[in-house]
């Protein structure tokens, strides 16, 4: 076998490798937001038409623009609801292979190296980025095929920009549409995909080496890349009255809080990126500390070190082309979800496009280590089996639902959502007790937490009778919630069924209405 072909052997492999990491996942189930957005299969009826199909491409509801070609990669898997969580993770294990796939030809392309250990690199750095634990919480958790499809598409815009700025003048126009189709079709999988041309740009370094007799003119880059970056931070900017209010009426966070927040957030995730953490892809976590203001070290700290990144990777990139844009294109990555908008301060999903080529300078500096041949193969090899046997882990928590609870509970014991989390399994399982004592510590704040409020009431009801103080504490929750009344309205809706056994002592569906119209 040729060089050549045993290269594409590798990428062919690539797949095959996260698919058998991820498989015992398969046997998950349904998650948190998973509830919010894939009820849409139902809500019109069986999908069976134009016009329930136009009707559930246009009920998303995480983007202005709804997300429509991730909301139809859904039917791929199910018509209808409720559904099965089979089919949707096997599809997006196979996105994720293919993502694998992209990355490691986005490296190859880059580095344009046929021969010698430095070919080996980007197929070296794609599965280490792939089998990562942190990328499990994207593959594994349904509705991320938002995250995954957008990324599947970003990543085919960069490839289309690199032939473009190495094609022939009188082939430019056919892979700049193929470059601006990727990014529309990017953007309406997830807005991320507005991220195209800043990631484009973060490839410069590296493509600037090139020795191609054509190069891309000036204007080209400026109406590709510069451009639509210039109108992504106009949007950006826009966006930041709406983010103050709805921090305010929302979240226990302001907007500056979040913004001062973020800079931890982002060294956090590189820290469990180094360390191969198993944590680091769950879903449930303590929630990361907001800084009191600029001179607390929670926030200078962290962007200093960004800030030395950035100034580094724009001033140094002659000299550390491949460090100087995979250092561009982490932090570019990150411009919309850390930056003004009105989300919760961290998830690992977040990192999934970002940290793509983060990989790809340990790569390069492991094949030109100066040992043998066979050891730098030994210790790339070591590494990419090191990554998949925790990926494999993880994966086979994420397989048994209830395990994963229990575990997310105690990996964060601050974490109300992961302890609430863990006590709703125990209350389906028939443990309300265990479930009560797991949220001992937790009443103080009940009245001020609408899902532990309506978890507490859902425990003592399965025990048979209702305190008075969750009783009262229940309207109180309701009354104040910050983050939406869908929880809520559905106790109510379901009232009677829900709390037959304990009618005496529960609030009644009236209370809990007059305390949702009080909101």
């Amino acid at each position: 076998m040729s060089a050549k072909a045993a290269l594409w052997a590798a990428f062919v492999f690539l797949p095959l490798l996260v698919g058998a990491a991820l498989w015992p996942g398969l046997s998950g189930d349904f998650l948190f937001d998973d509830y919010a957005n894939l009820p849409a299969l139902g809500a019109f009826g069986p999908i069976d038409g134009w016009q329930p199909l136009l009707l559930y491409l246009t009920s998303g509801i995480a983007d202005p623009l709804g997300r429509p070609l991730a909301m139809a990669s859904f039917l791929i898997d199910a018509q209808g609801w409720p559904a099965a969580p089979g089919p949707f993770l096997r599809t997006n294990v196979v996105i994720h292979g293919l993502n694998a796939v992209l990355v490691a030809l986005l490296g190859a392309r880059l580095l344009r190296a046929e021969a010698g250990p430095l070919r080996w690199a980007p197929f070296v750095a794609a599965a280490l980025w792939a089998l990562h634990p942190m990328q499990g919480t994207t593959a594994l958790y349904i509705v991320q095929r938002h995250a995954l499809l957008s990324a599947t598409f970003t990543l085919l815009g960069l490839l289309a920009f690199i032939a473009l700025w190495r094609a022939a003048p009188e082939r430019r126009l056919i892979f700049a549409a193929l470059y601006l189709m990727a990014g529309a079709a990017a953007v309406a999988c997830k807005l991320n995909g507005l991220l195209l041309p800043v990631l484009a740009l973060a490839l410069l370094p590296l493509l600037r080496r090139d020795s191609t007799p054509h190069g891309l003119p000036g204007r080209w880059v400026v109406a590709l890349a510069a451009g639509p970056a210039i109108g992504l931070g106009l949007l950006l900017a826009l966006q930041v009255p709406g983010a103050m209010a709805g921090a305010e009426q929302f979240r226990d966070f302001s907007l500056a809080g979040r913004l001062l927040a973020q800079p931890g957030v982002l060294v956090g995730y590189l820290a469990d990126l180094i360390t191969i953490a198993p944590h680091s892809g769950d879903l449930m976590f303590n929630p990361p500390a907001v800084p009191d203001g600029l001179a607390d070290p929670r926030f200078w700290a962290p962007a200093s070190l960004l800030g030395g990144a950035l100034l580094a990777a724009l001033t140094l990139g002659h000299r550390a082309p491949v460090l100087a844009s995979a250092s561009l294109f982490y932090l570019g990555g990150h411009l919309i979800e850390a930056g003004p908008v009105n989300l919760e301060l961290a998830f690992a999903h977040r990192n999934y496009l970002p940290s793509a080529l983060l990989f790809l300078p340990v790569a390069v500096g492991l094949a030109r280590l100066p040992v043998a041949a066979a050891l730098r193969a030994a210790i790339g090899i070591g590494a990419v089996a090191v990554v998949a046997l925790v990926l494999h882990g993880e994966a086979q928590l994420w397989g048994q639902p209830r395990l994963l609870a229990e575990v997310w509970a105690q990996r964060s014991p601050a974490s109300e959502r992961a302890q609430v989390n863990a006590a709703t399994w125990d209350l389906w399982y028939e443990d309300p007790a265990r479930g009560l004592a797991r949220l001992a510590s937790w009443r103080e704040s009940m009245a001020s937490s609408t899902q532990l409020a309506l978890t507490l009431l859902d425990l003592e009801c399965a025990m048979g009778a209702v305190s008075t103080e969750v009783r009262a504490a229940v309207p109180q929750a309701i009354r104040g919630d910050k983050r939406g009344l869908e929880i809520s309205l559905s106790a109510i809706d379901r009232h009677d069924q829900r709390y037959a056994r304990c009618s005496e002592s529960a609030p009644t569906a009236g209370t809990m209405m007059e305390a949702a119209a009080a909101n």
